[in-house]
């Protein structure tokens, strides 16, 4: 039992039905369900699959031939595997992703495929669909929708939202999409924007994004027990198995507190996905009333473990704290509805922003990203019964 830190749980142990396995004990060998594990209670969930690596299929090229993946040309239903990288030169091409959304490419546009999100070096891209773009400052997360992305020379970035809404949020760090293996500040940034869209569906506020100093007061507690996990082969929270509480070991700046803690038990690469972990944490009771209905936590701040080989294992911990105004917090991410243009610095900060006229419409349908495509796009219905509702 955890009589001084009531609101903690783990999340997905992969444990074997037959093994008895609780919070606190070793678990044994990883069988095809997963275990939500709570004070020695088990709930048995749908097994979930292995995620594969991001792919983008080329359906279309207009004007010419001058699309590459990596250095070589590229072919009609060709596919790209992250971390390839697209290019277009005096071309234009269709692309359909692994989740069935679409993205046309401007020319002169260099595109990298990450795990849950792709990187414009520079061009532009329209996306369409539920798919995730970043540029070296900027994530951009969609639910569904149409919205176009411009990497400027001078660094900065154009987001121009034709349908829908789309959620801004500056990123810290470039260096993930280089090897998609090491995606952390993409994965933490997406597992965040996959909970607050849980939390306003439930009329909750969302969690900003912790400040710097923040993370990094809870990253060598939450390595500590993955590392402690890892070693042991079980699934336990801190104050047991030699692991300090984050309540005694973690130092948060003034103003901040522990408030509550979740984990992602150590198990095979691929199968912690940020969607994925978000509906369980609500799909659970107690971990819904912890993540998503506690009226003490005011964020949530958690280190993902990746595994290194695919002998190894991955993890996370997740805490929520509470934060007393002393210690000012990131500012939440800047939701962008249609019919908008906005501009980002190089660092992300928002710059500017203007609304689209109907001519500003009429431009970019007759524009290269409408103009001899054949290919239908995602939300291209969507899209239309948007135009067809402007006044």
């Amino acid at each position: 039992m955890c009589p001084d830190l009531p609101d903690r749980l783990a999340v997905g142990s992969p444990i074997s039905p037959s093994s008895g396995s609780v919070a606190g004990r070793p678990a044994r060998t990883a069988s095809a369900w997963w275990l939500l594990t709570f004070l020695g209670l088990v709930w048995p969930i749908q097994p979930t699959p292995l995620l594969a690596a991001e792919k983008a299929r080329v359906v279309e090229i207009l004007d010419g031939r001058e699309v590459f993946i990596d250095a070589r040309q590229a072919e009609i239903n060709q596919t790209a595997l992250s971390p390839q990288q697209l290019n277009t030169r005096n071309s234009r091409a269709h692309l359909t992703f692994r989740s069935g959304a679409t993205a046309r490419l401007n020319r002169f546009t260099q595109l990298r495929l990450g795990r849950n999100c792709f990187l414009l070096a520079k061009g532009q891209v329209l996306v369409s669909g539920k798919q995730s773009g970043c540029t070296k400052s900027l994530r951009l997360s969609s639910r569904g929708t149409t919205f176009i992305i411009t990497a400027n020379a001078d660094g900065s970035t154009d987001v121009i939202v034709l349908e829908g809404k789309v959620e801004a949020e500056p990123l810290q760090h470039a260096a993930p999409f280089e090897q998609p293996s090491n995606d952390l500040p993409v994965l933490l940034s997406q597992l965040l924007f996959e909970i607050n869209q849980r939390r306003m569906q439930l009329g909750k506020a969302a969690f900003p994004s912790v400040p710097a100093v923040v993370q990094a007061a809870i990253e060598p507690y939450g390595l500590l027990l993955i590392n402690a996990m890892k070693r042991t082969g079980g699934c336990f929270h801190g104050g047991s198995n030699g692991v300090a509480s984050p309540f005694d070991f973690v130092r948060l700046p003034r103003g901040w507190s522990v408030v509550g803690e979740v984990l992602g038990c150590p198990t095979v690469p691929g199968v912690w996905d940020p969607a994925i972990v978000a509906r369980m944490l609500q799909e659970s009771p107690t971990h819904k009333r912890i993540v998503y209905e506690s009226r003490k936590a005011t964020a949530i701040g958690c280190v993902w473990s990746k595994a290194m080989s695919k002998h190894d294992t991955e993890a996370m911990v997740c805490l929520t704290m509470r934060n007393d105004g002393q210690t000012a917090v990131a500012a939440a991410p800047l939701i962008i509805n249609a019919g908008h243009r906005f501009r980002f610095s190089d660092t992300g900060s928002f710059l500017s922003s203007a609304e689209l006229r109907a001519a500003d419409y009429d431009t970019i349908l007759r524009g290269p990203f409408f103009l001899g495509f054949v290919s239908t796009l995602l939300e291209q219905d969507a899209l239309n019964r948007h135009l067809r509702d402007q006044p």
